[in-house]
């Protein structure tokens, strides 16, 4: 595989190809967060083919995918005018999933930067998003990306373990 990392925004008949990438970049990183059957009837109603359309079609959401060469490694998802009470004019950066293939090699680092480029392009202040409190390679690449927690929130998913649902709310100004 070549080593180059390229990127590229999805179009409307990206689903099927977005959808598979969703599910083999989750499920390495987030398969013990679930109960049994959670973690399939999660990712299946999130990338649903007609909502993964509507997204993928909808002008305020952008979905980047990462190649490592020709194959996928990993894609983020970002709201382009998503603002909170006390975070306006703001981006909500919903998804950063990287193939665990490529983890470590800054791929994520690269979609997050790209993500915060595109608010920043849009004229946003900030950016923020929400992460697991205990998955701490993600926290920490946010922290080191700039990020700073803002609040608190809570995973209320069905099957979702119940010691697992505490969540971090982050933000960074741009």
């Amino acid at each position: 595989m070549d080593g180059t990392l390229t990127f590229r925004r999805c179009t409307p008949t990206d689903g099927a190809l977005l959808r598979r990438v969703a599910f083999e970049c989750y499920a390495p990183y987030y398969a013990d967060l679930w109960e049994e059957g959670g973690m399939e009837a999660y990712l299946t109603a999130l990338y649903e083919p007609v909502r993964l359309a509507s997204e993928l079609g909808d002008p305020n959401l952008s979905f980047e995918l990462a190649y490592r060469g020709d194959a996928p490694v990993g894609f983020a998802k970002l709201h382009l005018r998503c603002d909170r009470a006390e975070t306006p004019n703001a981006a909500y950066l919903e998804r950063v999933y990287v193939a665990l293939s490529v983890a470590g090699q800054g791929v994520g680092r690269q979609l997050i930067e790209r993500a915060l480029g595109a608010a920043r392009g849009r004229g946003r202040e900030w950016v923020w998003l929400q992460t697991m409190a205990d998955a701490q390679k993600p926290l920490a690449r946010y922290l080191d990306a700039g990020f700073v927690e803002c609040g608190r929130a809570r995973l209320d998913a069905p099957k979702v373990r119940p010691d697992r649902r505490g969540m971090l709310v982050l933000r960074k100004g741009l």
